[in-house]
């Protein structure tokens, strides 16, 4: 269901499903980690109209872990080096946060 091209030698790492929250909109969908890039699909309304997320993992200018609901640590931030702010509400926050800037430290 949630699908999304993949690169020439880029292989996906880590995947899960996900809330994003961005732009003052609410998404559900998966977050994959790839060796290059962090992606999200999600659809809107209904399974025909899907909506993508990518950021190249060299584009994070921030990443930071946060709590929902002030108490529930399942939160990720990710601030762009165009200072576009994603919130990721996913269960495991400590290994993707943890994965993710091993990539990120692996590309640069």
């Amino acid at each position: 269901m949630y699908s999304f091209p993949i690169e020439t030698g880029e292989n996906i790492i880590k995947k899960g499903l996900v809330s994003l929250q961005c732009d003052g909109e609410a998404f559900s969908g998966a977050l994959y980690l790839t060796t290059e890039r962090l992606v999200f699909v999600g659809y809107l309304l209904d399974i025909t109209h899907k909506y993508m997320e990518e950021v190249p993992l060299a584009h994070i200018a921030e990443l930071t872990k946060g709590k929902s609901l002030f108490v529930i640590p399942n939160v990720l931030n990710v601030l762009t080096i165009k200072e576009r702010k994603l919130k990721f509400v996913v269960k495991g926050s400590g290994e993707w946060f943890d994965e993710i800037n091993r990539q990120i430290q692996i590309i640069v």
